[in-house]
């Protein structure tokens, strides 16, 4: 899994987010590195499990909410783990073509797809640090503010430049992110009885 291609995938996109544009010259965007892009879903995977453990615990210690089963907790959040992560590159695929994307599509969700390794540590580290009673509650939630707000600026920089649209479809291509992962998390909850 840790294959060359990927780690240096991970470390463009690492360059990036630091402010190195150059680093997207190091993407492949070829139809083999698009669909390779979606590799990086298994290197999130330890992130989104710190981070999914972390609320089953604050959910159990929660004295509004009972009766959470462990195994519809699990299947839960993979469910949405796996839906969430093809949800936005499938929209965006069914209308590349009238959203003037179509050039640009693959390039933009390589770069999305390794970004999201990147964009998914610090988060996972912050509720690692919760989990082991290192952090209180509120500073935790302080901190997560901060970081989803550098991480909501990161991915409208990369739409910026890989999709070359203008600032107002940059910012509605984030927003349009965020409202359907908060969509697709509530219909999963329900459906699962969380």
């Amino acid at each position: 899994m840790f294959d060359p291609a990927s780690i240096a995938a991970i470390r463009s996109a690492f360059d990036l987010f630091l402010g190195r544009r150059d680093a997207l010259a190091r993407f492949d965007v070829s139809i083999d590195g698009f669909w390779h892009s979606f590799r990086a879903i298994f290197y999130v995977l330890p992130f989104f499990a710190i981070n999914a453990a972390v609320e089953h615990r604050m959910m159990l210690s929660d004295a509004v909410v009972e009766n959470v089963s462990d195994g519809a907790f699990v299947a839960a959040r993979l469910v949405d783990y796996g839906i969430d992560w093809i949800a936005m590159p499938a929209l965006l695929a069914l209308f590349a073509q009238r959203l003037g994307i179509s050039r640009t599509f693959a390039p933009y969700i390589v770069v999305r797809n390794w970004a999201l390794v990147v964009m998914s540590a610090p988060q996972a580290l912050v509720s690692l640090l919760l989990g082991f009673g290192m952090l209180s509650f509120e500073i935790s939630a302080a901190v997560s503010m901060i970081i989803l707000g550098v991480m909501l600026r990161f991915h409208y920089l990369i739409i910026r430049w890989t999709l070359a649209k203008s600032v107002a479809f940059s910012i509605g291509l984030v927003a349009a992110d965020i409202a359907l992962s908060l969509v697709l998390s509530e219909v999963i909850d329900r459906l699962f009885g969380l």
